[in-house]
């Protein structure tokens, strides 16, 4: 495997680059369209950055004050909303009639907390200092109509574009009131049972819950309020993460604990259905699995840090520069040759965990700095590496996606001589492997399981894992022939059908190794079972193990589908009588072919012996068709004319 790396989570620049804060009088990030905008002076002009090239444009919009927060609906026509007053959001149609509505308040004196898009252009959710009010949108006529409101004392609201979550916190309180939205529904707005968060110890009287602490998050296709709250043990000396399952019809409960041993402000992202709490007084990070066994208390699972705490791999910015400036421009360079070559092209180290960087849900990284965007990514070969229990590397690997290369080369790194595997921690990985097989191939009897994302198949793991090892000569035959014979139990016990090719390697392995009391003991208690290939294998083998044919007759025999192939060995080894004493004790007399037989008899130049054969089908003729003559269709002529030949008159 690749030499252990000293970090698991990575950088990935996206094609996504905007004018650095200084440059602007505000930037703002929709979560929901992966859009930036970027205002310019004036508050009227704007730059509108996205990853698809379409996107990218410049927007004028009514100059009323300082854009205080700006997006579009999801749908088409795009509509612009924008806030610049306290009390009111005003929407623009700015790719067509230039059509613009205001969105008051009810009552004037209340302050708007946030505004989202709901369903694409359907609903616009408002969030004020007192109220949480659902419209229906027109998208035609740019007219809204309140369909819904519910009275609350907001300090502030989060929402959630893919989950279509609204959590608001109550002002002065620890209080959480999540809003769930269905689509298809008259009212697509359903209020469900508040959350009371108990908060830690705090040396201030009126702590509340921070906007900053909470997040909406996905896990394993179940949603989650994440809370960080300040350690029972004392303020400012460590902080945990309270998970609050939220189901869509019913009140949230908390279900897991993430203990964290390390004081200071953190903030969370998912990755790949992994917890990633980083801790930015220390620069690092650290990655929590729910689906790992925690120690439980109560109806509660407390889990701890998968690996210690790393910080993330360092990353480099190339931008290049305008001319005569000495300020880089928001333009990024990813061609490797002009990166060499262009001295206009700056390459930065951006500073990790910097005090400009923002983090959105699931996994989006923003440095205000230097205009750039991530998304962080898992290196799976890193924590695999780093990961001293291989069981749980499995696991681990097995719902992760792009996991599926990582694991078969730990399989190969247990299997390394000098460094190979207890067979019983062999067993429970291959149990892991074959259990995620088993769920991914639509098998239905064996219950609910853990929501993998990779499965490796019988033929996969043969060709990427047991044959190049199996053709080693540092390999110890015997620990191969265990190692697959453990594989084998494993598929046995979820009730996969197994391969013939796993039983021929184990077969040639023992073959090779002159093991063959062991082999007929496998063959005699069925730990190899019965195959026509596995049969054939055996005849092959004839030269080096003389039993070999009379171990492929007796699976001919016991597999009862084989008699052609018991037949055609027969014949082939010049035991006519011998095929057609067991065409007799088979009951073939009346459908075997009669040229095979005498072609087999003639080739042996034995008289008396084709005399016998031709005898034995004259009678069956007789007793057919009432007549000795082969009819056309079993092409025996030139055996009639050897017969008269031979011996002599005409055919009886």
């Amino acid at each position: 495997m690749a030499s252990i790396g000293s970090h698991y989570l990575e950088l990935e620049q996206v094609p996504l680059v905007f004018d650095p804060l200084e440059k602007t009088k505000g930037s703002f990030f929709d979560q929901g369209n992966f859009q930036m905008f970027c205002v310019q002076e004036g508050f009227s002009k704007v730059k509108v950055k996205s990853v698809k090239e379409e996107d990218n444009f410049n927007l004028t919009i009514p100059q009323r004050g300082q854009v205080r927060s700006i997006k579009f609906s999801g749908g088409q026509p795009k509509i612009l909303s924008i806030q610049t007053r306290s009390n009111s959001v005003e929407f623009v149609n700015v790719f067509s009639s230039d059509r613009e509505q205001t969105l008051p308040l009810k009552q004037h004196q209340y302050d708007v907390v946030g505004f989202h898009w709901v369903f694409r252009n359907d609903y616009v959710i408002l969030i004020t200092t007192s109220t949480v009010e659902l419209y229906s949108c027109n998208s035609s006529s740019l007219s809204f109509k309140l369909l819904k409101s519910f009275n609350i004392n907001v300090s502030w609201a989060i929402f959630s574009p893919t989950e279509y979550i609204l959590i608001v916190c109550s002002k002065g309180g620890n209080f959480l009131h999540p809003f769930y939205f269905r689509s298809g529904s008259s009212v697509p707005i359903t209020r469900l049972p508040k959350i009371e968060i108990e908060l830690g110890p705090s040396r201030d009287l009126k702590a509340s819950l921070k906007e900053r602490d909470v997040f909406v998050m996905t896990l394993y296709g179940h949603v989650y309020i994440a809370v960080i709250r300040t350690s029972p043990q004392g303020p400012g000396f460590g902080s945990e993460v309270l998970l609050f399952h939220l189901p869509h019809d019913g009140a949230a409960k908390l279900s897991h604990i993430l203990n964290m041993d390390i004081p200071g402000r953190c903030t969370l992202s998912v990755v790949d259905n992994l917890v990633v709490v980083h801790h930015q007084a220390s620069k690092t990070s650290m990655i929590y699995d729910i689906s790992f066994g925690g120690s439980i208390s109560g109806s509660t699972l407390k889990h701890n840090a998968v690996l210690a705490p790393l910080p993330l791999s360092p990353t480099v910015v190339h931008l290049r520069q305008r001319s005569g400036s000495k300020t880089p421009s928001p333009k990024i360079i990813t061609d490797d040759s002009l990166i060499a070559h262009d001295s206009s092209i700056t390459s930065i180290t951006p500073e990790l965990y910097s005090s400009k960087w923002i983090f959105f849900q699931p996994n989006v990284v923003i440095d205000a700095q230097y205009g750039v965007i991530w998304l962080l990514k898992l290196n799976l070969t890193s924590i695999s590496n780093m990961m001293t229990d291989k069981c749980n590397v499995i696991q681990l690997l097995l719902m992760r996606s792009g996991g599926k290369d990582v694991i078969v080369e730990v399989f190969r790194e247990c299997l390394e001589p000098g460094r190979q595997a207890n067979l019983s921690i062999l067993g429970a990985m291959f149990d892991q492997l074959n259990h995620a097989f088993k769920i991914l191939s639509g098998y239905h009897d064996i219950g609910p399981g853990k929501p993998y994302q990779n499965s490796i198949s019988q033929r996969e793991f043969y060709t990427n894992v047991l044959v190049p090892f199996s053709d080693r000569k540092d390999m110890p035959y015997q620990y191969m022939v265990a190692v697959t014979i453990e594989y084998i139990r494993s598929l046995n016990k979820f009730g996969i059908q197994v391969e013939h090719f796993l039983f021929e390697l184990v077969m040639v392995i023992l073959i090779e190794n002159k093991c063959f009391y062991q082999l007929h003991q496998f063959l005699q208690y069925h730990v190899i079972c019965d195959s026509k290939p596995l049969a054939t294998l055996l005849l092959s083998k004839e030269l080096v193990y003389s039993p070999a044919t009379q171990l492929a007759m007796d699976m001919f025999k016991r597999l009862g589908t084989a008699d052609s192939e018991i037949i055609d060995i027969l014949l082939s080894r010049g035991q006519i009588l011998s095929a057609l004493r067991f065409v007799k004790a088979s009951d073939k007399v009346d459908t075997v072919s009669a040229r095979l037989f005498l072609e087999a008899a003639a080739n042996e130049d034995d008289h008396m012996l084709f005399y016998t054969v031709y005898k034995f089908f004259e009678e069956r003729n007789m007793r057919l068709r009432k007549r000795a003559e082969f009819p056309a269709d079993e092409q025996c002529k030139e055996y009639e004319e050897l017969f008269i030949n031979w011996f002599g008159g005409k055919k009886t």
